[in-house]
């Protein structure tokens, strides 16, 4: 799948929100998720909002998003902030008594709908929309622009080709202006869809994310064997609306604190359904075993903080987890200082821990120890035991 942000104007010409707009690629056509809408908003949303991919960061801007029935059903996977967020209705929208009540909790929510302006003769539309997107393509003759602003409705032109036409929309009363004629999206892949996801802990993910007494320590011991998710999670706490000017959060139990259960479950079921999840067990339980050994070798030193190593260790092999470059997926989540340089040049009381494990890790891949009762064998089998523990819960 590729997706863009296409710019949207005020009459002003001040870039003040974006669509979101995606494609599939051929060769998906016949994937289980071809005629599935869930799937496919998912994984557009996951890319933009959870992943940010293409490198096209929101920042105060609003998101136009036009979503299927399927999803105006399902109120709880709705990207977050609503008043950031703009609703474009199916023109086939078939207003059953569920739809309506899911169109009505989200209003109540704060978020606004849009629909094409045909879509404007159901009455039980006209009530709840905020927008109304008019295509200007053929010119302006025929519109009854006048009783649209009369009921008090935004509107945005969209066909926009030339600066005549974006002139006279202007002069004609439209607030929003979206077109090829002032700017073409630009497409980016997301990521590929290839990586083998531990069932067992997804399924008893969800299962903790929706009890009524959902357990922070349980939700973060399941997340953390889960590096796509994890890193999503990281992303989200950092973004401007959850670190509101805060330095961004780089332990997962804090950002899991940020984000709050509502925000979390939203982020992994959007991804689960965009089955955007994790890698091999095998390669999460190595890169578990090295954090926790890392923190280990830390606990007896005053100035390292275990959680600090524990990070340094988990981070290590995270692109390895999720087949990145190391330096992008540094780019993506605010490190501390001392984690980074250990990452990088394995510099620093931190670069000396890893370097450690490292070398212990090479030694034992070589030949058994030949003295059990070492520090470094002693974390060893610390870390192994409480990894298995760790695991053994999925």
């Amino acid at each position: 799948m590729t997706i863009a942000l296409q710019p949207i104007h005020d009459d002003r010409y001040r870039h003040v929100a974006d669509r979101l707009v995606y494609r599939r690629h051929d060769e998906e056509d016949s994937g289980a998720d071809k005629d599935d809408p869930v799937s496919q908003v998912a994984q557009a949303l996951s890319g933009v909002i959870y992943e940010g991919e293409g490198g096209h960061p929101l920042g105060e801007r609003e998101l136009f998003i036009e979503l299927p029935q399927e999803w105006l059903v399902r109120t709880e996977l709705l990207p977050t902030p609503p008043w950031q967020i703009i609703i474009g209705l199916p023109e086939t929208l078939d207003m059953t008594p569920e739809v309506a009540a899911s169109l009505a909790e989200i209003k109540d929510a704060g978020y606004r709908l849009a629909v094409h302006e045909p879509a404007l003769e159901k009455d039980a539309i006209k009530a709840l929309v905020d927008l109304v997107v008019v295509d200007v393509a053929e010119g302006l003759e025929g519109l009854d622009l006048e009783t649209l602003k009369a009921a008090g409705y935004c509107l945005m032109a969209e066909g926009i080709t030339d600066h005549q036409r974006l002139t006279a929309c202007q002069e004609a009363g439209f607030s929003w202006f979206n077109g090829r004629y002032l700017g073409d999206p630009g497409f980016h892949a997301t990521r590929p869809r290839t990586r083998h996801g531990n069932r067992a802990a997804q399924l008893r993910l969800v299962n903790e994310l929706y009890r009524e007494d959902a357990d922070l320590q349980k939700l973060h011991d399941l997340l953390i064997q889960m590096p796509a998710l994890h890193m999503a999670i990281l992303r989200r706490a950092g973004s401007s609306f959850y670190a509101r000017g805060n330095k961004p959060p780089t332990e997962l139990k804090r950002a899991l604190s940020m984000l709050g259960l509502l925000e979390i479950r939203r982020l992994v079921m959007t991804l689960s359904l965009a089955s955007e999840l994790p890698s091999s067990r095998l390669t999460v339980r190595l890169a578990l075993i090295r954090a926790f050994m890392c923190q280990k070798l830390a606990a007896p030193f005053s100035g390292i903080d275990p959680e600090d190593a524990f990070t340094t260790g988990l981070f290590s092999l995270m692109d390895t987890l999720l087949e990145e470059d190391q330096e992008a997926m540094l780019e993506q989540v605010s490190l501390a200082e001392p984690i980074r340089v250990a990452l990088q040049r394995r510099e620093g009381p931190l670069g000396a821990l890893l370097s450690l494990c490292e070398e212990h890790e090479h030694q034992l891949a070589e030949r058994p120890p030949e003295h059990g009762a070492d520090r470094l064998q002693a974390c060893y089998l610390q870390a192994l035991a409480e990894t298995d523990s760790l695991m053994s819960l999925a």
